[in-house]
Formats: structure tokens, C-alpha cells, sequence
């Protein structure tokens, strides 16, 4: 791999040189004269492969939710803090994007994460790390002093609010508290947010600067989790009559987006006429970027682009970020290509963000000769890789069993002196435990540690994986132990990979005990754990089990990925029959070659009403090992099993890779 040139100190996470106008909301005749010059080059609608189906959204309007609290003084905010509740509701998207941009490339990906969508995107892999650019509010530097002042009084009320008061007279009033209110976002402060909001709300008497920190204060409460408070605060500023403005509806707009409301603000972004308030630039890329965080499909947000275009705003370079984080969640490698394109068209010049995006898209999918050739070029735009950059490559690599390579940029790292953060760390100790070199993982995670960073789920589930993988059960159930009693809470993941390792050395009885507790922890069951358990028990020659645990799955509204259909169609060729039903039944499943044809169920899951068909699996393989049951798998040869999850695949549109194919070939022989 051809090394990265050395950043000079200092270095800008933008690209040096002159750089194009990008738009402003004062320059709303540019972006006329713009709009003029491109109307003749109107984009066909095909351009973006986008779908004709349109959004539509089923949750009512969001505003009335907070009208309980839309009565009061600024001081609410601060005294609803401590028992505020986040109020995250899920809303996505509900059109799907079909696209034929990712056929005719074959997936580089490692085996066992073809198909699977393992980690986020870029940016939500670093949720919660410190910002990689500072906060550039303009502010004074007595500021920066008072934030200080700040922090080091902790969560002393008493002491915050002295030196409020001391530095009342120091501050560039609004400015200041705006910079300072921005910093309380993203070091996740919300009692020094409320109480420094509500000691400058009232001293304020303008609407104008109060519609200033309401906007602020709307971003900062989204950004800590707080939703709840975020619309009770914008709607208590629209009736006392300074909310109602294009930036604090973008505020609101984007707090929705950051804590996965996309429907409600899309409601709030249609709303906005009825306020005689018109959206600007801003007000789109928050519509974008909720789209973004929210994980909507592509032919959703990209209507949100089209919009604007058509109201002549020109996109700027957020727009495009925002645009390829949508791509970096689907892997749509080509999209992120295309988009790329139209920033150069446009002359609008990529930023370390929209690299480390980019590259997080085609690690996704599978396209690591691209990654890295575009990872090389960064240098050369003197466009400085930081450690989002290193991250998502490391794990790019690392998913496509590139190992060495991703130990390479790590080593490069230390080299550059860039400093690991959590997810770094977390991708080192994965590769380590991997590749079987437990004590460098262990020394890995002592050095997180030195340096600051506890040790996390993933850490953990890194370590446990890596055990398992060797056999070494005794130190999985010793680290399984100490992450709870490190008050480190198992997820889905530590579940199904427990359960996992467990299946793979025949230990039934302790996976089932890890299913029971599982049940016990109340999580809510995904596709990675269905198809963690459905490749257990193909693994274990239970066919008919697996289907029917795959039938269950989509009947609970969990949709199968390629995985889950890959080891069923797997094990099928591995196994020349299919077993009778696990309490010995002889029933045969029926695949129907007519999709509404009924299924008819084997005894195995002829269970009374709430009994966990899961459980009864397993407790029939502890069984089985210790001899109690005799051990079944005669019965019949059904290749109609195989056709039959082709079907089911195409009628969930999901896209075969080379797994597939070569497991049906190898079947049908």
C-alpha cells in the first residue's frame, strides 16, 4: 500500500488552496442567477434511479405533542432536565429503493459477513466521541474562559451559576452563549446547556436574539437525546412569538432527524408554509440529514434534493455529505460515485467528512481496491485522513479478511500520531482476537484503558468472539461475568454470538441457559439473531427446523437478509435429507410452489399457545447430546426446498450474491 505523505502541523481537515462560493443564506442572487444557468440542464428523473413511489406519512402532526409544556418560563427547560426522557420514536421511511446499481460486482467481503449490514455508517460509528473539528461559533476568547469556568464546577449548581454572573459583563452576550450552548451539545452537558440558556433568556429582551438561542438550545437538546424538551422549547417560542423562524424550524427539523423521527420532521419541514415561513438551504440539508440518520431509503431523500433544486437553492457541501451518508448505509457504492461527480460538476470541493463517507460506502460494499485507491488519493487533494478516516478502512479491511492490511494502517496511525478513540481501539482488538492473538488483544484493551477509554459492549463482544472461536469457553464465561459486573450491559450481539460458540461445541445446555437469560434481558429479537440461531441449527442438520424458524421470523415482521437464506440453502447441499420433526414426528414440511399456498408445520412446532419454539430446539439438542433422545435425521430428499427459498428471496427482493449461487449449484448436483 503506497504510504500516506505526512499532514503539515496544524493541518485543516479542509483542502488548502482557494475555494469555490458555497451558498449562504445572503446570497440568495447567486443562487437565482445559478438556478437561471441551469435550467437548461434540467436532470431527467432516471438520474437517480429513483423509484417512483412517494413518501407518505401515517404519524400525525408533531406539534401538539408538546403544548402541555408550551406554557411557562425559559426555566422549564432546566427544571424538566433531570427527568426528562428522550423520547426516541423510531419513525423510517417506507419506500423502498430498487436500483440496479450494485449488479455485476462480485462482493469482497469475508464469508460469514456477505450480505450483512454489520456496522453504521461513518458517522454513527463515532456517535458520541469528541468532534474531529472544533466548534467554529465566532465567540470571544472570554468565552472560552467561562466554559472552563464551567466544566470545572461540575454539577454544581451553585458554583455554575456564579460564574454565569461573574462573566456576564465579559461575554459578547448572544455570540457567546451560542458557542458555549454548542460545546454543552457535544460534550453532552445538559444541566450546564439549561442552566446557562435559561441565565441568558432572562436577560434578553429582543425577539431576534432570543429566536437566535432558542434555535441553539433546540440543536443542543437534540443532540443530548432530549426531544421532549427540544418541542416543548420550540413551541413555547413560537407563541410567545420569537420561534417562528426559518432556523429555529431547522433546529427542530434536525433534533427530529438526530434521534430517528424522520416522519415527524417531515411533517414539521411541510408544516412550514402554514407559518408563513419559507425553507431555506439549511432547512433542506436538515431535512437531508434527518433522512440520513434515520436510515431512510435513497429515493425517499433524494425528492428533498430535487425540491430544491427546483426552488433554485443550490446544494451545498453538507448537502452532499448528508446525501452520501444515505448511500453509506445501503452500500450504494455507484450512487456515492455519481454524487461525487456532481460535486466536481458543481465545483464544490470534498472535505475529510465527505471522504471518510465515501470510503465507509464502498467498504460496505465490498469494494476494497476502490477504498484504497481513493484512501491513497486523499493526500494528494491535501485532504488529511484523521481517525473516522483509519477507522473505517481498518474495518473495511477487516471484513474482507484483509487482516495484515488493516494492522498496517493502525501501525500508520501511531506513526502520524493520530490518536485512537473508542472505535478505533474496539476495530484493533477485533482484528487481534481474530486473527487468534488474545494476549495483543488483551494488552490492546489495557492500553484503551491507560488512555482513557473504558471498555465498551463491543470491546467485550470482540473478546468473547474471539475466545469462543479457540475453545476457550472458561474465559468466555469469565469475561461474559465481568462486562455485567461492570455494569456493561449484554446486547443482541453478545447473545447471539454466546449462543453461537456455545452451538458450534456441541454445548446445548449452555446455550440454551444463554437464550434463557436473553428472554430474561427483554431485548427485542432482530434478523442477526434469527440468523445466528437459523445457521446453529442447519449446522446441526435441523432443516426443517431452520425453515420453520425462517417462516416465524417474517411472521413477526423481521425481514431475512441473504445470510439467513445462505446457510438454509447451504446446509442443504451438505446434508442429503431432511429430519423428521424434533419430538419425532413424521410430518414433512410442504414447500408450495403457489406463494399463498398454506405451510403446513411438522410436530415440532405444534407448541402451545406462548411456548418459545427457540427453547424447545435447543432443550431437544441438550437432550440429544446426553442421550435421552435418540438421534433422527432420516427422511426424505425435498429439492422443492431449495426452489422454494429462491422464491422467497425474490419476493422479498433480496439480492443473491455469490454465496447463493454457488450453494444452489452445489445442491442441485
Amino acid at each position: 500500500m503506497t504510504s500516506t505523505p505526512t499532514p503539515p502541523p496544524n493541518y485543516s481537515s479542509l483542502p488548502a488552496g482557494p475555494r469555490p462560493a458555497e451558498n449562504h443564506n445572503n446570497q440568495q442572487n447567486q443562487q437565482k442567477s445559478r438556478h437561471s444557468h441551469h435550467s437548461t440542464h434540467k436532470r431527467p428523473r432516471d438520474r437517480w434511479s429513483s423509484s417512483s413511489r412517494h413518501y407518505s406519512n401515517s404519524h400525525n402532526a408533531p406539534l401538539a405533542a408538546a403544548e402541555v409544556g408550551a406554557n411557562g418560563s425559559g426555566s422549564a427547560v432546566a427544571s424538566a432536565a433531570a427527568a426528562a426522557g428522550s423520547g426516541n420514536g423510531r419513525g423510517r421511511g417506507r419506500a423502498a429503493y430498487s436500483s440496479t446499481l450494485l449488479e455485476g460486482r462480485q462482493s469482497r467481503l469475508a464469508p460469514e459477513f456477505s450480505g450483512r449490514r454489520s456496522t453504521r455508517y461513518a458517522a454513527k460509528m463515532h456517535s458520541g466521541m469528541p468532534r474531529v473539528t472544533p466548534n467554529k461559533h465566532v465567540h470571544s476568547a472570554a468565552a472560552e474562559e467561562a466554559l472552563r469556568c464551567l466544566f470545572k464546577a461540575g454539577n454544581n449548581i451553585a458554583a455554575i451559576d456564579n460564574v454565569l454572573i461573574t462573566y456576564e459583563h465579559k461575554l459578547w452576550e448572544v455570540e457567546d452563549y451560542i458557542f458555549m450552548l454548542k460545546e454543552f451539545g457535544n460534550t453532552r452537558s445538559l444541566l450546564h446547556a439549561t442552566k446557562c440558556f435559561d441565565f441568558i433568556m432572562s436577560k434578553q429582551n429582543g425577539r431576534v436574539d432570543k429566536g437566535k438561542l432558542v434555535s441553539a438550545m433546540i440543536g443542543t437538546l437534540g443532540r443530548l437525546g432530549e426531544i421532549n424538551l427540544a418541542l416543548g422549547l420550540f413551541e413555547r417560542a413560537r407563541l410567545e412569538g420569537y420561534g417562528s423562524t426559518v432556523y429555529s424550524f431547522s433546529a427542530m427539523i434536525s433534533a427530529f432527524g438526530r434521534n430517528g423521527r424522520f416522519p415527524d420532521a417531515v411533517d414539521l419541514f411541510r408544516s412550514m408554509s402554514s407559518w408563513g415561513v419559507v425553507p431555506n438551504l439549511i432547512t433542506y440539508n436538515s431535512i437531508i440529514d434527518a433522512g440520513a440518520k434515520g436510515e431512510v431509503s435513497f429515493d425517499v431523500v433524494i425528492k428533498f434534493y430535487d425540491e430544491m433544486i427546483a426552488n433554485g437553492i443550490m446544494p451545498d457541501r453538507l448537502t452532499y455529505n448528508s446525501l452520501l451518508s444515505v448511500c453509506a448505509s445501503k452500500g450504494m457504492w455507484e450512487m456515492a460515485q455519481k454524487l461525487l461527480s456532481e460535486m466536481d460538476h458543481r465545483r464544490i470541493v470534498p472535505d475529510v467528512f465527505t471522504y471518510n463517507t465515501y470510503l465507509d460506502t464502498l467498504c460496505k460494499a465490498g469494494q476494497i481496491d476502490l477504498a484504497r485507491r481513493v484512501f491513497e488519493e486523499m493526500s494528494s487533494k491535501r485532504v488529511w485522513p484523521n481517525v473516522v478516516t483509519y477507522s473505517a478502512m481498518m474495518d473495511g479491511y477487516a471484513k474482507a479478511n484483509l487482516l495484515e492490511d488493516a494492522l498496517n494502517l493502525y501501525e500508520e496511525m501511531k506513526l502520524r500520531s493520530v490518536c485512537l478513540d473508542r472505535v478505533s481501539y474496539n476495530t484493533v482488538v477485533g482484528i487481534y482476537a481474530k486473527l487468534g492473538n488474545l494476549d495483543e488483544a488483551i494488552e490492546k484493551c489495557k492500553e484503551m484503558e491507560r488512555s482513557g477509554i473504558n471498555r465498551d459492549v463491543v470491546t467485550y463482544n470482540a473478546l468473547l468472539s474471539g475466545y469462543g472461536k479457540h475453545g476457550m469457553y472458561d474465559e468466555v464465561r469469565r469475561l461474559f461475568e465481568e462486562m455485567k459486573a461492570r455494569n456493561i450491559y449484554p446486547n443482541m450481539l453478545t447473545y447471539s454470538t454466546m449462543i453461537d460458540m456455545y452451538t458450534k461445541g456441541e454445548m446445548f445446555q449452555e446455550a440454551m441457559d444463554v437464550y434463557r437469560e436473553f428472554k430474561m434481558a427483554r431485548l427485542e429479537i432482530d434478523v442477526v439473531f434469527y440468523s445466528a440461531i437459523i445457521d446453529t441449527l442447519c449446522k446441526n442438520g435441523l432443516m426443517e427446523s431452520s425453515i420453520m424458524l425462517l417462516i416465524a421470523m417474517m411472521e413477526k415482521g423481521i425481514k431475512p437478509n441473504v445470510v439467513t437464506f445462505n446457510s438454509i440453502i447451504d446446509a442443504s447441499q451438505q446434508s442429503p435429507t431432511l429430519e423428521y420433526g424434533v419430538d419425532g414426528s413424521s410430518d414433512a414440511i410442504d414447500y408450495p410452489i403457489e406463494q399463498s399456498s398454506p405451510m403446513l408445520i411438522d410436530g415440532a412446532f405444534q407448541n402451545d399457545p406462548g411456548e418459545d419454539r427457540i427453547l424447545k430446539m435447543f432443550e431437544q439438542l441438550a437432550a440429544e447430546k446426553v442421550g435421552q433422545i435418540k438421534k433422527d435425521r432420516s427422511g426424505r430428499q425435498d429439492k422443492h426446498c431449495i426452489l422454494w427459498l429462491f422464491q422467497k428471496m425474490h419476493e422479498l427482493n433480496i439480492k443473491p450474491n455469490v454465496v447463493t449461487f454457488s450453494a444452489i449449484l452445489n445442491a442441485c448436483r
